[in-house]
């Protein structure tokens, strides 16, 4: 059953919180210039994919209709979380590498709110998790608001990991004693990992292999490319994956969740057929209207927010980015139906693919030395025709096929012809 009232709830949380954390990035690239915006954007990728990775995709475990079992995989999620942290932490300092640290905080928080927003979402709450995800970037845009009233100097990604922690840490409690109060076991036992187990053998190579063409631009720019250029990348890149994140952590949450409860039916094809349909149609016509207003609105749009001289490189390195980012707006929700229907070898090839091909671009963009400009659209045009083998992996795991695609059409227009 497609929920639309949860989508949209979905949708508005998450629209709200990335927009109030764009709103933090223009404040820090107009005040801090566009050196602190590429530090800072690559601190965040780098943290964001530590967090990813954090606790070696058993967090997914949450996803249950049952909530007692969805509380005992957020614990033991937590649990393994602070073990591996305390070893990176130790790490760290023995290479002498606490700089870092920082960015272990933040990532730790955001595995703290991922968690938190897969078990709730397995709860539906979703009106929790809008304020669960929106409250740190307000706090955080207060903050950078107030710093450039008062002129006060500060690093902005330090000031970030700091507020996440505290929101995280407060979002745990509150779930703690909501499980308490619900009579939830507080138990740990070592067979949780055993029977989940396929999320680190099968998602957790997956989800590395992903994370090439999610962070590998954000982590490798600064290091091969100078503060000036890689500021400018930085506006263009959180504009432009902007709608991918918000596409996929709204809508693809629920589609998750509408997925995996037609996939649990006891006649599951047809269902998940229609639900896959209406999914991707619905997302096509967003990816549609996210290039159309990319290419008519950015340069403007930037040039009013950080000035003139930021939208020139600005516009070229997104617009070479576009096609990318459309068609992950469709394949990144989609891509749930791999967890919906346990066809985790089939999303590690799509990504196994995909890393594989970034990853020799990469390199031979670094060997010759190219500009940033062809180094992001040999990344577009491989990470989009890879992004394409994706979607249509994702159809047949839906096992759909041209002629269910018509009979779900049929279907949608004689049940209105019906009302």
């Amino acid at each position: 059953m497609i929920r639309l009232r949860d989508s949209a709830i979905s949708l508005t949380g998450v629209i709200f919180g990335q927009g109030i954390f764009f709103a933090c990035v223009t404040l820090i690239g107009r005040e801090q210039g566009p050196a602190m915006l590429g530090r800072f954007n690559a601190y965040l990728a780098m943290g964001t994919l530590a967090g990813t990775l954090a606790v070696l995709r058993y967090e997914l475990a949450c996803i249950s209709d049952s909530p007692a079992k969805a509380f005992e995989a957020l614990l033991h999620s937590i649990l393994l979380a602070l073990s591996l942290g305390i070893a990176a932490a130790a790490a760290l300092w023995m290479l002498g590498l606490t700089q870092y640290w920082v960015v272990e905080v933040f990532a730790f928080s955001l595995l703290v709110q991922n968690v938190g927003s897969l078990y709730l979402n397995s709860l539906r709450r979703y009106t929790l998790i809008f304020v669960c995800r929106s409250i740190a970037n307000f706090v955080f845009l207060v903050w950078v608001w107030y710093a450039s009233l008062v002129n006060l100097a500060y690093d902005a990604f330090s000031v970030y990991a700091a507020i996440y922690f505290f929101v995280g840490t407060g979002t745990l409690f509150c779930i703690l004693m909501d499980g308490r109060r619900n009579g939830y076991t507080f138990r740990l036992r070592r067979g949780f990992y055993v029977e989940h187990a396929r999320y680190p053998k099968y998602l957790l190579p997956s989800t590395l292999l992903g994370s090439v063409l999610a962070y590998a631009l954000s982590i490798l720019m600064p290091v091969w490319y100078n503060a000036e250029q890689v500021g400018y990348f930085a506006v263009a890149y959180r504009f432009g994956v902007f709608p991918v994140s918000l596409i996929g952590q709204s809508i693809g949450g629920v589609f998750r969740r509408d997925a995996v409860g037609v996939a649990q039916a006891s006649t599951p094809a047809a269902s998940l057929q229609y639900v896959f349909v209406a999914y991707a149609c619905g997302l096509v016509v967003i990816a549609v209207a996210y290039a159309l207003t990319v290419t008519v609105l950015f340069e403007p749009l930037v040039s009013v927010l950080f000035g003139a001289h930021w939208s020139g490189a600005s516009a070229t390195y997104l617009h070479v980015l576009t096609p990318l980012f459309a068609l992950q707006i469709i394949y990144v929700p989609l891509s749930q139906v791999f967890l919906a229907t346990k066809q985790q070898r089939l999303d590690f090839a799509v990504q196994l693919l995909t890393a594989s091909a970034l990853g020799v671009t990469l390199y031979a963009v670094h060997k010759w030395w190219l500009g940033l400009t062809t180094t992001l659209l040999s990344f577009s045009c491989v990470g989009a025709v890879c992004t394409l083998v994706g979607i249509y992996a994702t159809s047949r795991a839906a096992e759909l096929s041209l002629r269910d695609v018509r009979g779900v059409f049929q279907l949608s227009w004689i049940g209105r012809r019906s009302k």
